[in-house]
């Protein structure tokens, strides 16, 4: 292994040990406040654009989000709190270091919207789960169904030129 490439993984678990060893606020934010940053209603303190100008969060109405980042709605459940305070203090995307490396979030403001993404974790609906079963089951249906008709199309309509084109090839059926 090359030096750089040994420093580079040093310098990464290094960075990731000293982010585990930090200490993380429990959510202590306003989730009201942190939707009202998300959306873009409240402006953030040092000028950064709303998180709905690039990404999308269920129950907010995708119709007025960008999809130029990744949805943000299941954040707070992969993560957890302390995943997304380390995402919301660095914002070490490229993306959005253009954006945010002068005006980064204050701590305030990656509390509440910390909070907002553990609210919108609580409220996500689980019934889509059953929603997908459903569309599975539809389309093995219509397979089947589908699979049903050439069978009985094959020995129909088709099934005659078979057999002739195998006699004419001597192919024993």
């Amino acid at each position: 292994m090359s030096g750089n490439r040994m420093y580079c993984h040093c310098s990464a678990v290094l960075v990731f040990l000293l982010f585990l060893s930090s200490p993380v606020a429990a959510v202590t934010g306003d989730a009201g406040r942190g939707e009202a940053l998300f959306v873009g209603k409240t402006a953030f303190e040092l000028g950064g654009a709303p998180c709905l100008a690039c990404h999308d969060l269920s129950g907010l109405g995708s119709a007025v989000a960008a999809s130029f980042g990744p949805d943000l709605s299941n954040l707070y459940t992969d993560y957890g709190a302390e995943g997304v305070a380390g995402v919301l203090e660095s914002l070490a995307f490229p993306s959005m270091e253009a954006i945010y490396a002068s005006r980064p979030l204050t701590e305030q403001e990656r509390f509440d919207l910390t909070a907002f993404f553990a609210k919108t974790s609580e409220q996500q609906a689980p019934a889509a789960k059953p929603l997908v079963g459903l569309i599975l089951l539809g389309i093995i249906i219509v397979f089947a169904i589908v699979a049903l008709m050439g069978l009985r199309r094959l020995k129909g309509v088709r099934q005659p030129l078979v057999d002739q084109v195998r006699k004419q090839r001597g192919i024993k059926a």
